[in-house]
């Protein structure tokens, strides 16, 4: 039987895509989530985890998980609105709060639902979202979402924001990460909260890669900062340096109250697992009670930088353990990746759409678990390929 039109159209859009050299394809990785695994059959050290702080493999966080998978079970049954209402989840959100200084959390299932579910709860045809050009797909997504209007600025730009601001109609939000994932750059969020009080518009920050990594005792660019308010919403990820899944949305009661009542994406979003919700609470608890792991992850993160040199695209946060080079055409990059796969290394390439094209890259990222030995074999590895 011949090939329907509708597979046809996918097959060419497919083939489109690895001729661009776009097309992406899953690699296999046995051995857990720690630093070093075995990926497509090949043993490497990992380079591309967002796993900062090595807290998915930590002892007491894997004892939290199995023993509430053992206690109480897997699923949550249901949404919070229905039957997944858990105790266990308020309780992360008290903590998360009080940690943070935050009048609520609300934990959403993973960061692209917070995303999507706060734009939802604070935008509409009422609104224009005002979102820098390099915000994380979760974001652009939300800004559909919400049903506002929606002006794109230029990224890193505030002059750009505040030019737009002022021809803005309706009721103005203004979106951001705080720490960039493709290049550890961070927003001017003292330059955005001025604005935002000048304007009396929503400020959300997207702090999926600043906690556990920046400001004190890892809570973040807006603690750093000392950027804070009741226009202040931040959305901070359990994915990431906490080693666990999940997010939650933090800010002013009526933010909790408007996130249950219009957040969609939350709302008809089963609540996270037991397992991972224990997960989250003890990694948070792990955070607190050793901070050193966040000096020892800054330690790493520099040492890559150094040892990377001048290859590394500038502007970054000084606590990011993100570190990228550029390489511009999608092609080599990814030949870049591959080779460093074969020498023992996984790094990520990012292509369009992840970036804009001509400015594919190869993203490194420091772990605390990472030894010494490991980020100078990494950077050794990436100078000879690069060098003439």
């Amino acid at each position: 039987m011949p090939p329907s039109p509708p597979l046809d159209w996918a097959t060419e859009t497919l083939l489109a895509d690895e001729r661009a050299g776009l097309l992406r394809r899953l690699r296999r990785r046995e051995g857990g989530s720690g630093p070093r695994c075995v990926v497509d059959g090949r043993a490497v050290v990992v380079f591309s985890s967002n796993d900062y702080l090595g807290l998915s493999v930590h002892p007491t966080v894997r004892e939290a998980a199995s023993r509430a998978a053992l206690e109480l079970g897997v699923g949550a049954t249901g949404s919070r609105h229905l039957s997944g209402g858990h105790g266990a989840i308020a309780d992360l959100e008290e903590t998360l709060a009080g940690f943070l200084g935050a009048a609520t959390a609300t934990v959403a299932p993973s960061g692209y639902a917070a995303n999507v579910a706060i734009l939802e709860a604070l935008g509409g045809p009422d609104a224009t979202v005002l979102s820098d050009a390099g915000n994380h797909a979760s974001l652009i997504d939300g800004c559909r979402a919400s049903r506002s209007r929606v002006a794109v600025y230029r990224h890193l730009d505030s002059v750009d924001l505040e030019a737009r601001l002022a021809r803005a109609e309706g009721r103005p939000i203004i979106v951001t990460d705080s720490v960039f994932s493709t290049d550890g750059a961070a927003a001017d969020l003292i330059a955005l909260d001025r604005l935002a009080r000048r304007h009396d518009a929503w400020l959300i920050v997207d702090e999926a890669h600043a906690l556990g990594t920046t400001g004190p005792g890892g809570r973040g660019l807006a603690a750093e900062l000392g950027v804070a308010g009741d226009h202040v919403v931040r959305i901070v990820t359990f994915s990431k340096a906490l080693g666990a899944a999940g997010a939650a949305i933090c800010g002013a009661e009526p933010v909790r109250r408007l996130l249950l009542q219009r957040g969609r994406a939350l709302i008809f979003s089963t609540a996270p697992p037991h397992p991972t919700v224990a997960a989250a609470r003890a990694a948070l608890g792990v955070l607190m009670a050793e901070p050193e792991l966040v000096l020892r992850l800054h330690r790493r993160a520099r040492l890559l930088r150094l040892r990377v040199g001048e290859r590394a695209l500038p502007g970054a946060h000084p606590s990011s353990p993100i570190v990228a080079v550029l390489s511009g055409d999608p092609v080599r990059t990814m030949e870049l990746d591959r080779a460093l796969w074969e020498r023992g290394y996984l790094v990520q390439g990012l292509r369009p759409p992840t970036v804009e094209p001509g400015t594919s890259r190869l993203r490194l990222v420091a772990s605390a678990a990472h030894s010494e030995a490991e980020i100078d074999g990494v950077a050794a590895a990436l100078t000879e390929l690069l060098s003439p």
